[in-house]
């Protein structure tokens, strides 16, 4: 069996040989055997692809992975900030500040979902680049691995901002329907904040109802 060696930014031709028999065009991949792959990827400074192998399910044997959230939160670069349960009066907003430092863009910067739970109908918006004369009271970041308290994310979140432009709006939701539906909006696709920038999270309710407000988001420290 013969050998081949994989080295950075070549690429892989597994090539193929006609069968001879009745079954004439069929192609069988043979006499391949990979002794090295070498990889390349961001740390290297250089494009590539790296493939890792995994381990397996102890019944069925197939290959075992979580989700890249929940790895994050394994490495403590996963946070939330929680706006608990309170009443607001009908056509009464609350707003939301939330600061980016100088970081990374997309490697490091906050990549955010956003979770709102009414029991009447409520709208949220996201705004990028507001304008503010005050930054209201910053809020406690909670490190969703409890075994990483000390990691500290950059981005801060800051409530009751004293908003003079709301900047130019990103997306919109709609959580509730009238005063007696209530319900919960999310994204199922994160945001990924741009570096020193400020955005503006605000919830308007359509009556007066409660609304509670989750922020999660991940830092990645590229470990």
């Amino acid at each position: 069996m013969g050998k081949i060696k994989i080295t950075p930014g070549s690429i892989l031709v597994l090539a193929g040989r006609q069968r001879t028999d009745d079954e004439a065009g069929v192609l069988e991949i043979v006499d391949v055997l990979i002794e090295q792959v070498q990889t390349v990827g961001h740390f290297t400074g250089a494009q590539g692809l790296r493939v890792f192998g995994g381990p397996t399910d102890p019944i069925s044997d197939m290959p075992v992975f979580i989700l890249a959230k929940h790895h994050h939160l394994h490495e403590g670069e996963m946070h939330q900030v929680t706006y608990p349960p309170a009443a607001l009066a009908n056509n009464a907003s609350i707003d939301f500040r939330l600061v980016i430092g100088n970081l990374i863009p997309t490697t490091r910067t906050p990549h955010i979902t956003i979770e709102l739970d009414t029991t009447g109908e409520s709208w949220l918006y996201l705004y990028e680049t507001p304008t503010t004369t005050a930054n209201g009271t910053q809020l406690t970041a909670i490190n969703k691995n409890r075994n990483q308290t000390a990691i500290a994310p950059n981005m801060t979140v800051w409530q009751a901002p004293t908003v003079t432009a709301v900047g130019t709006m990103l997306s919109a939701w709609i959580s509730g329907s009238g005063e007696k539906s209530g319900g919960q909006s999310r994204e199922s696709v994160e945001w990924d904040l741009a570096p020193n920038k400020v955005y503006l999270v605000r919830v308007t309710a359509k009556n007066a109802n409660n609304v509670c407000l989750r922020f999660i988001w991940y830092e990645d420290l590229g470990v």
